[in-house]
């Protein structure tokens, strides 16, 4: 991130500049704006890491550039201003309130055992305006990371989700000789986002990327039936790209009536997967096949760097085997808690996902996805981690799992967060966790609804930097060129997946 030079040094490079020639025409710097400098003190208390303070300012340049008529100047001051409300929004309890949430949340716990849970390294923490601030899922985080805790809870539920739902899968004993691609289920799904006219403007144009699935190897017979207004559709990826995405232009002057509506239906069939694997029938990769290379490859948020190799290897020890390798791999995310992380404010800080894992041991189903893909790239074993939703009955929602490839065998999947939920059981025994977290290690449930075949894929078309989280497409992405606030923030409120069996 560039800093701008301090008013005296930009005085002091300017007169040096006349000294030595460098310009011939004398000239007048005309007067700076209110809101020119209102945005330099806001770029100042930005890099500062004072965010707070950024955002007041940022919106004042943006007041004051408005009121002047000047487009641009508003337009970037809105977008700094919603970059400055990203990097905090995910951290609302400043040290007092997130300690009073504690004390409601465990109140027969013992003062020295809450405290253990405040600082940085047990929880999550930024530090702006001089003030430590605490991440909105704090008392979440310390109910996965206390397993008492939390089999208490679900204890209290009278269930354990996931696990009990899904235990009669993952017990199952399996059927020799069976297909690999099982026991498929037919889905059919609704998707509806529904702004308030209210909330936009009577002018400029909304630009919309809406999730749809795609083909994949457990997932076939995918049909889009209707994404409407039809007419505002400008491309869609189709359902044998590695993303599945409907883009759309709405000028916004035609938005009548109450709110604006956008739907989208499709049905698609998911299988169950299952694989018995044989370490001496694993084959050899082809280095050169351009998969390998796509999916070996360091990306952005999949990385492969010198500390994440030596971590992968100090794993593996002397392991050569790649499906060998790929299980160690899993057993050690696998014995991370779940960890809810702040997405947003990583996408802004440009923190990878799987780097943040390694650094920190916190991860959710995405991070956790992207961790285990980057080890495993690091050793040379293709991977990547699969974005859209888990169907789980009474506890459907945005997912992430991994996916990690054998010669001889193909995509074989893990799913580490639904493994986890066997600890959470109360009433589970220890062979049923191991067994459980055992089929999740190569196996996978057919509660699924797949858009994107890795957390990396590029949006199509590409909306550049305005969108808040664009390795996630599991919820529309928005542009809006005349809105005054960020419409992504909107949107989350205003957006219904339904996806049930067909």
């Amino acid at each position: 991130m560039k800093r701008l030079l301090p008013v005296t040094a930009l005085v002091i490079l300017a007169a040096f500049m006349l000294a030595a020639g460098c310009t011939s025409v004398e000239r007048t710097t005309p007067a700076a704006s209110k809101g020119d400098t209102l945005l330099a003190q806001a770029e100042a208390r930005f890099a500062e890491g004072n965010f707070h303070a950024a955002e007041k300012l940022y919106a004042g340049a943006y007041a004051e550039y408005k009121a002047a008529g000047d487009a641009a100047g508003a337009k970037k001051a809105l977008n700094r201003a919603s970059t400055a409300a990203r990097m905090t929004i995910e951290f609302p309890y400043n040290r007092p309130e997130i300690t009073a949430l504690i004390d409601e949340a465990f109140p027969d716990l013992s003062a020295d055992r809450k405290a253990g849970f405040l600082p940085c390294n047990r929880s999550q923490c930024i530090t702006s305006d001089g003030e430590v601030w605490y991440f909105s899922n704090t008392i979440q985080n310390i109910r996965s990371h206390n397993i008492d805790l939390m089999r208490e809870a679900t204890a209290k539920m009278g269930e354990t989700p996931f696990f009990d739902q899904l235990k009669p899968v993952a017990l199952a004993p399996a059927v020799e000789g069976a297909e690999n691609y099982q026991n498929p289920v037919a889905w059919k799904g609704t998707e509806v986002l529904s702004i308030p006219a209210k909330d936009l403007p009577k002018t400029g144009t909304l630009r919309l990327w809406i999730p749809l699935p795609i083909e994949t190897e457990s997932q076939r017979n995918v049909t889009i039936e209707a994404v409407e207004p039809a007419r505002y559709v400008r491309s869609m990826t189709g359902t044998g790209a590695d993303i599945g995405l409907a883009y759309l232009e709405i000028p916004l002057h035609e938005v009548t009536g109450d709110s604006l509506t956008v739907t989208a239906r499709f049905g698609y069939t998911q299988y169950e997967q299952r694989f018995a694997i044989d370490p001496a029938k694993v084959g050899t990769y082809d280095t050169k096949d351009p998969e390998y290379t796509k999916y070996t490859a360091s990306g952005k948020n999949i990385v492969v760097t010198p500390a994440m190799k030596a971590k992968a290897l100090g794993i593996v020890g002397n392991e050569t085997n790649p499906y060998l390798q790929a299980d160690k791999l899993y057993w050690h995310v696998v014995s991370h808690p779940y960890s809810n992380v702040p997405h947003v404010r990583l996408n802004v800080a440009g923190t990878p996902e799987s780097v943040y894992m390694l650094e920190t041991g916190f991860g959710d189903c995405g991070t956790q996805s992207m961790y285990f893909a980057a080890l495993c790239r690091s050793l040379g074993i293709p991977a990547r981690a699969i974005g859209g939703y888990q169907l789980v009955p009474g506890h459907e929602g945005t997912h992430f799992w991994s996916e990690y490839y054998l010669p001889g065998y193909g995509w074989i999947p893990n799913d580490v967060t639904i493994a986890e939920g066997a600890e959470w059981s109360p009433n589970a025994t220890d062979d049923e966790r191991h067994q459980y977290k055992a089929y999740y290690a190569s196996n996978l449930d057919p509660y699924r609804y797949i858009i994107q075949k890795d957390v990396d894929i590029p949006i199509v078309p590409d909306p550049g930097d305005a969108v808040m989280f664009d390795m996630v497409v599991q919820s529309p992405k928005a542009v809006c060129d005349t809105c005054d606030t960020d419409p992504e923030f909107a949107l989350l409120d205003n957006w219904k997946v339904t996806v049930q069996r067909a």
